[in-house]
């Protein structure tokens, strides 16, 4: 077994265990919390997907990238939400429902609207991408669905100690993901280094600051849910956009695909730091006036 195949199986296991600890915190009301609230869940796709897609096809369209990196960002822009996204969000003060709503709900339709998005992409790009369905749902089952369950089904029958080991099972999957995601940074930095200069960083910071705009204005009233759908629109599932974007193309292709998807997580992360600063700052106010 190759080092690559050792950092995968690392990240992984990394996203298993992350989402079994959520698991463990989430309970069914949650995972239901937007199929019973189709107002939200509509203008949550909206976010994510569609007004993601419109733009990204506009962008390839009119900019003169290179083609790996066109296919990168389309990859991007109908992978669905990652399951690190709870973490995050319920850092910056989402509400927890909407969150593991939102993760449910989207990795569920992402089985209908990944397929969908490539049949378009097929007709209006003529490209002609070959890549797996069974191989998109196996990566949803494996990574969101089936720990979420065995983490739900633990809480269910031993509340206390989902209760008590939660939050050790996700400092466990961060530790593991750190570990894996530095030797591909390092294998890899020599084709992100080349893609420095050429137009993608732009391009980058573009879909990151529509996902974020966005995702904002299409939470809805509530500041908390608000925060939530602007993270989700940003982050992208890395491990389906990676297979959607490197099918049907040779090892070096492949490779400039994922480092252009792995500068992404890079870089949206640096874009959405700002937004949580002026989310954090204004609800400080709040309390400040509030007292």
């Amino acid at each position: 077994m190759n080092l690559i195949a050792i950092i995968g199986i690392a990240v992984q296991l990394s996203i298993f265990l992350s989402v079994l600890s959520f698991g463990m915190q989430a309970t069914l009301d949650d995972i239901m919390y937007l199929f019973r609230r189709p107002g939200q869940l509509v203008r949550a796709l909206l976010s994510i997907f569609v007004i993601m897609f419109i733009f990204v096809a506009l962008m390839v369209r009119l900019f003169d990238l290179n083609p790996v990196v066109k296919v990168a960002l389309v990859a991007l822009a109908v992978s669905p939400v990652p399951p690190l996204l709870p973490n995050k969000a319920l850092k910056s003060g989402g509400e927890r429902s909407f969150t593991f709503g939102l993760l449910a709900a989207v990795s569920l339709l992402s089985v209908i609207v990944v397929p969908l998005a490539f049949t378009i992409i097929n007709s209006v790009f003529n490209r002609q991408a070959t890549f797996s369905e069974l191989a998109v749902i196996k990566t949803i089952l494996t990574s969101v669905v089936l720990p979420l369950v065995i983490g739900m089904l633990i809480r269910y029958f031993a509340p206390d100690f989902a209760e008590r080991v939660a939050g050790t099972v996700g400092k466990i999957a961060m530790i593991v993901l750190i570990a894996a995601f530095l030797p591909i940074l390092i294998v890899l930095l020599p084709v992100l280094w080349s893609l420095i200069g050429d137009g993608t960083i732009l391009a980058i910071i573009a879909f990151a600051i529509v996902g974020v705009t966005a995702g904002h204005y299409l939470g809805g009233p509530d500041p908390n849910d608000r925060t939530v759908l602007a993270l989700a629109t940003t982050s992208r599932h890395p491990a389906i956009a990676i297979a959607l974007a490197s099918a049907n193309m040779g090892e070096t292709e492949a490779k400039l695909a994922a480092a252009a998807i792995i500068l992404y997580l890079v870089v949206s992360g640096i874009v959405v730091t700002p937004y949580l600063n002026w989310l954090t700052g204004g609800k400080a106010r709040e309390k400040q006036e509030a007292v």
